[in-house]
């Protein structure tokens, strides 16, 4: 731990100190009615200790019985039911001020009736019941919708409207479907039967409870999209969970070198600890298998604009660092290039990549510091022109008076500004907490210092990705935590780069400050990676994110589909 670090540990304690000694505050109520306004189920058990399990919103402030509906499953994704913990909840109420119940809340046993005795503001007592009830869920929706025969056709899914879009213009007479529902829900409809997608056609999905429904319109429509990046109110989140007991990923004290890829539709997380990466379902995060990683010992792996996975090795000053390629994850890596790392600290960990690299791209590798030895200012930058290598450069910033220390934690993120090595790169790193613009000519142009935004040094903001959308370029930063276990959790910021400098102004055009986290025992291994990728056919965008230290994975979809 570095000295900023245990100056901020320092001044947490003494804080916690000083306000354990203050007289309460009061607190203004939030609405006029006064009574009990939520009720609120916490895990005392299990690998979910402190987090939250269920909420139940009162309505009506004279209700005298609480039935907390509990999941059916938790991860609601996942097949481990909720009965054992039924037993051993810690509820938690809040009141409107000078409200009470008594005795107070604490650890319940949610499949008995507790009674307890519930006092207003004006001293009105009235007896209460709190209880619990697991619940099937009622969600309904959609996540995937496809036509697979006599070829592919990747449906868009509106879930305000309950439609699904057929963008092409081709004849769609005779086709058969298929498609995915949310967790534990079914497709009624049997989409194996070859039906005519010309006309409008119907699918029905039922959701766990076997009660609720929700019946979808298939309609064909002609594409086009608008001008420039995202369409606004497109963004949704496709999932988010914990990688540890659903992928069998080591724990958060694991170093490990994560880095993210996302090509023919699947999420690929690479660990970099020896391990072959996994893939996942790009839209539902359902693990699907290993990828061939062929003899390659990955280090790092990232995406192009083109469908391409990089992969590439560590190699040790003076060792040979290779790159590899492949476009499908069952299909082995070839080799693309390779270099001799002539600098005198290792590199390999972190790649990134703006193009593509069958046409035009700019490939980065940032170098490492070594801990406790030295930091280091290098990155590698490969120039691609026509889908061959035409320049391989180690270039150094210390003259700008840049530099990071050791991966995964403390090193830097370089991330080419676009697929013109002239128009430079954009980097961050922990001991900075900016990030930094450096232009062609290899001067700082712009510089966004992210305690502007409330990021203070209790994150790690050494993540970014940069990627070309629907004629707009975009810079991607993801803020994950240091202390996960004081409340602080992971952050994602999406920047419109197109004009660089502009990175400068902190001006999101998509942010999420509250990504929910599962991991919140202790500090751990702070490393992580987000990536950005394209649908085949230019109408979504997609952005993952990894926090190994906050015990979370998850994405977004984006789309420029003109409505």
């Amino acid at each position: 731990m570095n000295m900023k670090k245990i100056y901020y540990l320092i001044l947490a304690v003494a804080l916690a100190a000083f306000a354990s000694c203050q007289k309460p505050q009061y607190i203004e109520p939030t609405a006029d009615r006064q009574g009990i306004t939520s009720l609120t189920a916490y895990f005392t058990t299990g690998k979910y200790v402190d987090q939250q399990l269920a909420k139940l919103d009162v309505a009506d402030e004279n209700m005298d019985y609480y039935v907390i509906e509990i999941p059916w499953f938790f991860p609601e994704e996942s097949e481990d039911p909720t009965t054992i913990y039924m037993s051993s909840l810690r509820i938690r109420a809040e009141l409107a001020p000078n409200c009470k119940i008594d005795p107070p809340l604490t650890v319940l046993d949610l499949n008995q009736e507790n009674h307890f005795t519930f006092t207003n503001n004006k001293g009105e007592s009235r007896p209460i019941v709190i209880t619990g009830k697991r619940t099937k869920s009622r969600k309904c929706n959609l996540m995937t919708f496809a036509l697979t025969e006599p070829y592919r056709i990747d449906g868009f899914i509106n879930d305000a409207t309950q439609e699904i879009y057929l963008f092409t213009v081709d004849d769609l007479k005779g086709f058969k479907a298929e498609a995915t529902a949310c967790a534990h829900a079914t497709i009624e409809t049997n989409l194996s039967v070859k039906k005519d997608y010309n006309n409008e056609q119907e699918v029905t999905v039922i959701a766990q409870d076997g009660k609720t429904s929700c019946t979808y319109k298939v309609v064909k429509k002609y594409p086009s999209k608008i001008p420039y990046g995202f369409r606004d109110g497109s963004v949704r989140q496709l999932f988010n969970f914990e990688p540890v007991s659903r992928l069998g990923f080591p724990e958060y004290t694991a170093t490990v070198y994560p880095s993210l890829a996302s090509i023919e539709g699947n999420l690929i997380v690479s660990l970099g600890d020896g391990t072959v990466p996994v893939y996942l379902d790009g839209l539902t995060g359902a693990k699907k298998g290993d990828i061939n990683a062929g003899a390659v010992t990955i280090a790092a792996i990232t995406n192009d604009e083109g469908g391409n996975l990089l992969i590439s090795d560590h190699a040790e000053p003076a060792g040979t660092c290779n790159i590899y390629r492949t476009s499908s994850v069952n299909s082995a890596p070839v080799l693309f290039h390779s270099f001799e790392n002539a600098s005198d600290v290792p590199v390999g960990y972190n790649l990134k990549v703006h193009g593509n690299i069958d046409t035009d791209a700019v490939i980065i590798l940032t170098h490492e510091g070594v801990a406790g030895v030295t930091e280091t200012s290098k990155y590698t930058r490969i120039v691609v022109k026509g889908g061959a290598v035409i320049s391989t450069e180690t270039i150094d910033l210390s003259g700008l008076g840049l530099s990071w220390g050791a991966a995964p934690t403390n090193a830097a993120k370089i991330v080419p500004a676009s697929a013109d090595p002239e128009d430079g790169v954009m980097l961050c790193y922990y001991s900075a907490n900016t990030i930094t613009y450096v232009n062609g000519n290899g001067a700082i142009a712009a510089q966004l210092p992210l305690e502007s935004l409330d990021v203070t040094t209790n994150y790690n903001t050494n993540v970014m990705e940069a990627k070309t959308y629907n004629n707009a370029t975009f810079a991607i930063h993801l803020t994950t935590s240091h202390f996960p276990m004081w409340g602080i959790g992971p952050q994602l910021r999406v920047f419109d780069a197109t004009t660089p400098t502009s990175i400068k102004e902190g001006a999101p055009v998509i942010a999420d400050t509250a990504i929910e986290w599962y991991q919140t025992a202790a500090q751990g291994c702070a490393a992580a990676d987000v990536v950005m990728a394209s649908s085949a056919d230019g109408f979504k965008a997609y952005i993952y994110y990894f926090d190994h230290n906050a015990g979370v994975i998850g994405g977004y979809v984006a789309d420029c589909i003109d409505m």
